[in-house]
């Protein structure tokens, strides 16, 4: 499938400035483990989905110092696989990559008004915000459970979270 040279600074793997803009994402930011490890890194060489030039966040797994992937002090040669997240673009939205769908959680509906404290979402099913392979903008699609990783990340100060779901974990589709 290919791989990407990406540079990525190990001290500062969860913040950038992108075009003048500031990016950081959960990482030291929030306690929750599937939202603190995403890592931001730059494409120096490019493949596919993920031009030379552009940045990407990642599944943390990839970068440190004992990584298999490490070439040097400061570059990696990242396999092109569903823990390549999405491609950050200008104006800080994210564009899934590798076959990673990206959706927004469904609340769960109430028979009672419930104050929004106590509101819950389905953790096993969304709506697409931005998809890939097929799948569009607006379906409601069912997912594994325990298979989504929540990207939360800050964007000039703008919290942002998306659900990334790779094709594979899809189990279902609600056509209407």
């Amino acid at each position: 499938m290919g791989s990407v040279l990406v540079r990525v600074d190990l001290f500062q793997t969860d913040e950038a400035v992108i075009n003048g803009n500031f990016i950081k994402t959960g990482k030291r930011y929030n306690d929750n483990f599937r939202e603190k490890n995403p890592c931001i890194g730059y494409i120096e060489d490019g493949y596919g989905e993920l031009p030379t030039g552009s940045w990407a966040i990642f599944n943390y797994n990839h970068f440190d110092y004992s990584s298999p992937y490490r070439l040097s002090e400061n570059l990696f040669s990242v396999p092109l696989d569903e823990e390549v997240l999405a491609i950050i673009d200008k104006d800080g939205d994210l564009i899934p990559v590798c076959g990673n769908v990206l959706c927004e959680r469904i609340g769960i509906e109430t028979l009672i008004d419930v104050p929004d404290d106590f509101k819950k979402n389905y953790d096993d099913r969304g709506i697409v915000v931005k998809g890939t392979s097929g799948y569009k903008k607006g379906q409601f699609v069912i997912w594994m459970p325990m298979s989504d990783y929540e990207i939360c990340y800050m964007w000039n100060g703008e919290e942002r979270r998306k659900i990334k779901v790779h094709l594979s974990e899809i189990v279902g589709i609600l056509k209407i």
